[in-house]
């Protein structure tokens, strides 16, 4: 204690004032004593003075500083050492350290059972207080495991739907890698092509600045005369000789290429055409690309669908619109039929130049050519998307009765393995006025199509009786009733086929559905069971929601409080009172009591519904383990355990409450005190009271008053004369 005594220097000596100590007394005592009167002495109150502001009167406190009697308890010595902290003065850690050991060895001597009891009080409140953190880890893992499960199954689910999609796209991968292979071939080939046509470039291009400065040394007297010997099968050597040309300010001898060009050019090639006109629309020699694009639009093959999209692009780029529309008539009845995305292109591109009456005999053959068996493509999603692209775009080109055709095709040959694909074919179907052919599809469909993935099939026949094909969705209906799986996956995703069901009035299939989905479908997911349950009842299956509720009430994760209460809700007012009971027993100990509100919404479900014996379960389980951290939380907690006269259950909480919960709002604490003597904890409600006068902070002049008031009112003068001599308001009591 040297450490007191160096820090303050004008302090009296430690017998000053006391009397000397009873040479019976242990060396252990007289060393407390010793040391007690110390810090008394350096903390400099009166016994008086002290009396007054804690709830001790002077005898015993006397008795203390004489060394007759030891103090159980650690607030005397931690009240001093506050007041030397008030001052200034704090003590060190070793020094706290040092004064407990002394105080402890001391209580050994002098009073042995109490000091067993101080040991065992210490140990009780470290066992209680690791006991609260072991039960909040304890409900955090089972709320971290709940969360878990329920991921592990949302993932389980999505994983079945990733692998069938996998499946698919597999297949379609494979299709596309074997058409890349034959494009690197093909760009293969062409690399090598315009490898050698670079060199055959630059010879021309040597070749070109030869001829070029002939030109400029003969001055040629007629522009024609140069024209002689120059290769009109090569369109790369003409392009770049009439750009040379223009580059030298020969624009008359480029005009008059241009014209030879245009008149006896090799048309045969469509990309050598395109070349040609591009090149002449640059050099602004319309007239010339008009009649190139005449030539061309009676002569150029239509055979490759991109070289020719080019070319007509290219004639209406140089105005040549009727050229165009010549063109247009031949691809209309010419141009091979292929995929579709490339057989939409061309369409528009048709239907863009203004070719209406070209675009209508195309969309003729387009109806009854285009391929559409389902072994055409191993991609069946993507598939139905090119179909239902094709659809629109031959409705938007006028061609209805056409696209009526190319339903009936589509309806008999495409893949139905795809359920969202077959979902946008059949609105297409009805779009495009070809109810019949939905209808055929839909049989196809109800017929084919998997049904493993229940939840996919929502859509599927909902969109089924939108296109008027019921018949077909009842027969579907039957299939996922009965063929579906429903082990493994979400409660969520049932209810939606169950409610489609239903709201198809197709009754024995929702009940042969229901039935399965009751036995088999993990009840992990408490919110869905709820709707579940709710539709089973709403429907009248009283056997499926019998079973499907049992195994709700022993298998289903209970940490949402609010969805037990609802869940309690709908067992007991559907009469299914053996299953809320279990339900009601299982959720009391293992539900989450963080939320204070559904703590007590599931008090008042159990309570008026003869569930007192599960109701007293959840009380008690809530009384030992809820957080009583929020001051206000356990006050409205107290009066609904006040109100279900569970004084028990209030007993065990006002203890926890009285021992632990924060005093730092006066307020809030006036009104804990107020609840915990309304609910009979009054033993409690002084423990709290005490540490309410010696803990809250007393800045504030209405909180001290608001508090005074609560303590006075609740008869307890003690910690109200100690809460206002720490808080220096002594006008306060008069």
């Amino acid at each position: 204690m040297t450490e007191l005594a160096s820090s303050s220097p004008a302090a009296p000596k430690v017998s000053a004032g006391f009397q000397p100590l009873d040479p019976a007394l242990s060396p252990e005592v007289r060393a407390w004593v010793s040391e007690l009167r110390t810090v008394w002495l350096a903390a400099g109150m009166s016994m008086n003075r002290y009396a007054s502001r804690h709830p001790i009167d002077k005898g015993t406190l006397s008795r203390y500083l004489n060394g007759r009697r030891v103090p159980r308890d650690q607030w005397f010595l931690n009240t001093l050492l506050n007041v030397l902290a008030a001052k200034g003065r704090e003590v060190s850690q070793e020094v706290r350290d040092h004064l407990t050991e002394l105080q402890l060895t001391a209580l050994e001597t002098a009073h042995p059972g109490e000091y067993r009891v101080r040991r065992v009080s210490d140990e009780l409140e470290i066992a209680t207080i690791r006991r609260d953190e072991a039960a909040r880890y304890a409900r955090n893992l089972e709320e971290q495991l709940a969360e878990r499960i329920r991921q592990v199954n949302e993932l389980t689910d999505q994983h079945g739907r990733l692998r069938a999609a996998w499946d698919a796209d597999r297949a379609a991968m494979q299709v596309e890698k074997e058409c890349l292979d034959r494009e690197i071939v093909n760009l293969t080939r062409q690399l090598e092509q315009a490898s050698r046509r670079a060199i055959d470039a630059e010879q021309r291009c040597q070749c070109l600045e030869r001829f070029l400065d002939q030109m400029s040394e003969r001055s040629l007297q007629a522009p024609g005369e140069f024209l002689r010997g120059i290769d009109l099968t090569d369109p790369v050597a003409i392009t770049e000789l009439m750009d040379a040309m223009l580059k030298a300010a020969m624009r008359e001898q480029a005009t008059a290429l241009a014209e030879h060009v245009a008149t006896e050019a090799y048309v045969r090639d469509t990309a050598d055409v395109v070349c040609l006109l591009e090149a002449m629309l640059k050099a602004r020699m319309r007239k010339q690309a008009v009649v190139l694009a005449g030539r061309a639009a009676v002569e150029t093959p239509v055979f490759y669908i991109d070289d020719v999209i080019r070319l007509l692009e290219a004639m209406l780029n140089a105005g040549a619109q009727e050229q165009a529309m010549t063109l247009a008539q031949r691809i209309a009845v010419h141009t091979p039929i292929g995929g579709i995305p490339d057989v939409i292109r061309l369409l528009e591109a048709v239907l863009n130049a203004g070719a209406q009456g070209q675009a209508m005999t195309l969309a003729q053959r387009i109806a009854t050519d285009t391929p559409v068996a389902g072994d055409c493509c191993n991609a069946p999603a993507r598939f139905a998307a090119d179909v239902v692209r094709l659809l629109e775009t031959m409705r938007k080109v006028g061609a209805d009765k056409q696209a009526v055709v190319l339903a009936g095709r589509v309806a008999a040959g495409i893949s139905v393995d795809d359920a969202a694909g077959v979902v946008r074919v059949l609105e297409t179907m009805r779009k495009v006025g070809a109810d019949k052919e939905a209808v055929v599809l839909a049989g196809r469909v109800a017929a084919g199509i998997s049904v493993d993935d229940a939840a996919s099939m929502v859509r599927v026949l909902e969109t089924m009786r939108k296109v008027g094909a019921d018949k077909q969705a009842v027969v579907l209906a039957g299939r996922v009733a009965t063929d579906s799986a429903v082990r493994g996956r979400m409660v969520a995703d049932m209810v939606n086929v169950l409610e489609a069901m239903l709201s198809a009035d197709m009754d024995e299939q929702a009940v042969a559905f229901a039935s399965r989905v009751a036995a088999e479908t993990p009840v992990v997911d408490s919110t869905g069971a709820v709707r579940l349950l709710e539709a089973m009842l709403a429907a009248e299956m009283l056997e499926q929601a019998v079973v499907f509720a049992s195994r709700v009430a022993a298998d289903t994760p209970a940490q949402n409080t609010a969805v037990m209460s609802r869940l309690l809700d709908v067992m007991l007012r559907r009469k299914l009172r053996d299953q809320a009971i279990a339900l009601a027993e299982h959720a009391a100990t293992n539900v989450s009591v963080r939320d204070i509100n559904a703590v007590i919404r599931l008090l008042d479900v159990m309570l008026p519904r003869r569930l007192r014996d599960q109701a007293i379960a959840l009380a008690e389980y809530a009384a030992t383990n809820v957080s009583v951290d929020i001051p206000t939380d356990m006050a409205r907690l107290l009066a609904a355990f006040m109100d279900a006269e569970m004084t028990e259950q209030a007993a065990v909480l006002a203890s926890r409450v009285a021992a632990y919960t924060p005093v730092n709002d006066a307020t809030s604490a006036a009104l804990l005190l107020h609840t915990m003597q309304k609910a009979g904890a009054d033993e409690q409600a002084v423990t709290f009271a005490n540490r309410v006068a010696l803990q809250t902070p007393t800045y504030s002049r209405s909180a001290v008053s608001l508090l005074l008031d609560a303590l006075m009112s609740a008869g307890m003068t003690p910690s109200a004369k100690a809460l206002v001599a720490r808080a220096d308001m002594p006008d306060l009591l008069y």
